[in-house]
Order: C-alpha cells, then sequence, then structure tokens
C-alpha cells in the first residue's frame, strides 16, 4: 500500500488542472463532519466583518458553484 508521502508525491506530478480535480473528489468524499472546525481567532474575524457589514453571506452552494466555475472546473 502507498503511503500519503507516496501519493502526494505522486498527485504533485499531476498538472494543476488535475491536482485541483482531486482536491474537489477528495474533499467531496469528505463527510461534514469530519471537516476540521475554524480556529477560534479565524471565527473572532469573521464575527468580526460580519458585524461590520465587511462581509457578505451566501448559500454554500453558490459559493462552492461560484469557485468551480471561477476555477475552471466546470464550464
Amino acid at each position: 500500500m502507498s503511503t500519503l508521502q507516496d501519493i502526494l508525491a505522486a498527485a504533485q506530478l499531476l498538472p494543476s488542472t488535475e491536482r485541483l480535480q482531486l482536491i474537489h473528489a477528495l474533499w467531496d468524499a469528505t463527510p461534514p463532519e469530519a471537516w476540521p472546525l475554524p480556529s477560534e481567532a479565524w471565527m473572532v474575524e469573521a464575527n468580526r466583518r460580519s458585524d461590520a457589514g465587511e462581509i457578505a453571506v451566501a448559500p454554500w452552494d453558490e459559493v462552492r458553484a461560484r469557485v468551480r466555475r471561477q476555477a475552471g472546473l466546470d464550464g
């Protein structure tokens, strides 16, 4: 069986578009309950920006679709 380092080395040889596809596939294969929680410092800053009106929120489906388009993953 390959080690994480072997897999990482092989992945780094892929063209960037295929690396992004791999990242997407791995992310989709990871259930939300396994996602790491944001750090306390990140949450404090996000709340500060939200309270100050510096950021807008959007549903995850919209954000994901926009990022995928910008990354060239969806037509």
